[in-house]
């Protein structure tokens, strides 16, 4: 999608579906934080747009707020919100839509109207950590049209606290038409952190560049930004073309949760394919059912001939493959153990242990 030059645009489906990411991951992500001993709980939303959308759709502040609003009980701190756009014009949209929400008094909003995302996140960060003070809880949604002022050093700047996030929106299509262009070089090094990205531009067979310039990113922001966990999600629209990749990135294994929650529940029209593309050699459709099989084949080699814990499988699962939490114990270990003859069996069973249940981390197995 091209930019819009309009002060108010229609909804696309593409951006529907990360709406309704984010809304579901805020939902979780602001009550386990806002029961936390900090002081501030921080949403940063670093193209923020005018608020609305032609046929008065809610656009990403609006529902960042409404999720707030939702949760408000369960917040102890004070909430922060810092809605970035660049175009004055959009800037007082937003500012007209959000004078109708009656928030609480301790719901502080700011709309850096005329800033780029750059000086505005930069101008907070700096606010924050004067003194060496550590950022407040930070999510940041990172969501720009292109490439452009999405330096990662910014990004990698955030992730360098404990408890802050990002969901970048990596817009594949747009980067890849221009990556050429001579004019673009010191954009493209700023966006990616590196000049490595040159390297794609030889590269004639397009599942390849698509796959080492989402894998450089991959690649930064495990590497340079030090973030624990990394995953990226694709969204392929109809003609089955790589239209973007989202790029969530916490140190928070509970985040990344909450974070595949909302990705598993995306309501998927037809219109796209949405799956987890983190790892090349196993993407996975989301969908009402999983894959299961690839998840048993996972396991299966990871864990093979070994003896583990359930915990330490649960860590395996939420971390390192594409599914979660409730996708493993019923529909793959169960069967595992109660089959004949039997590939998974109880190490350490407590009594009474009904067979194929697993009610404790520390339960251990072995794979056989």
């Amino acid at each position: 999608m091209a930019a819009p030059t309009t002060t108010i645009w229609d909804l696309e489906p593409h951006t529907r579906v990360k709406h309704e990411i984010l809304k579901r991951y805020l939902q979780a992500w602001i009550p386990i934080l806002g029961q936390g001993p900090s002081e501030e709980l921080v949403y940063i939303d670093g193209f923020a747009g005018p608020g609305r959308y032609s046929k008065g759709e809610d656009g990403s502040p609006v529902l960042a707020l409404k999720a707030a609003l939702e949760q408000q009980g369960q917040i102890k701190p004070n909430m922060v919100f810092i809605f970035v756009e660049l175009r004055s014009n959009r800037a007082d949209m937003l500012r007209l839509v959000l004078d109708e929400i009656e928030l609480p008094s301790r719901f502080s909003v700011n709309v850096a109207g005329g800033q780029t995302f750059e000086e505005a996140v930069t101008n907070f960060v700096d606010s924050r950590t004067r003194g060496a003070r550590r950022l407040p809880p930070t999510f940041a949604f990172i969501d720009p049209f292109g490439w452009t002022g999405v330096p990662f050093d910014l990004v990698s700047r955030i992730m360098s606290f404990p408890r802050c996030e990002v969901l970048v929106t990596f817009m594949y299509e747009e980067i890849n038409r221009f990556i050429g262009l001579p004019d673009q070089i010191s954009n493209f090094t700023s966006f990616f952190g590196t000049d490595e990205w040159q390297q794609v531009i030889a590269l004639e067979d397009p599942r390849q560049r698509n796959r080492q310039l989402h894998d450089l990113y991959l690649h930064q922001l495990r590497n340079r930004a030090r973030a624990k966990y990394v995953r990226s999600f694709e969204m392929r629209n109809d003609r089955d073309v790589t239209d973007y990749y989202l790029f969530y990135a916490t140190n928070n294994l509970l985040g990344l949760k909450r974070m595949k929650e909302a990705m598993w529940k995306v309501d998927r029209s037809g219109e796209f394919r949405f799956s987890d593309a983190t790892d090349p050699r196993q993407m996975v459709l989301f969908g009402d059912e999983p894959q299961f099989d690839i998840l048993r084949e996972q396991l299966v080699k990871r864990f093979a001939n070994q003896e583990t814990t359930i915990g330490k499988i649960e860590e395996f699962v939420v971390s390192e493959t594409a599914f979660r939490e409730t996708h493993y114990k019923t529909r793959i270990l169960r069967p595992m153990e109660l089959t004949v003859p039997q590939r998974l069996v109880p190490i350490n069973p407590p009594p009474n242990r009904k067979p194929g249940t697993y009610p404790k981390p520390e339960l251990r197995v072995r794979f056989i």
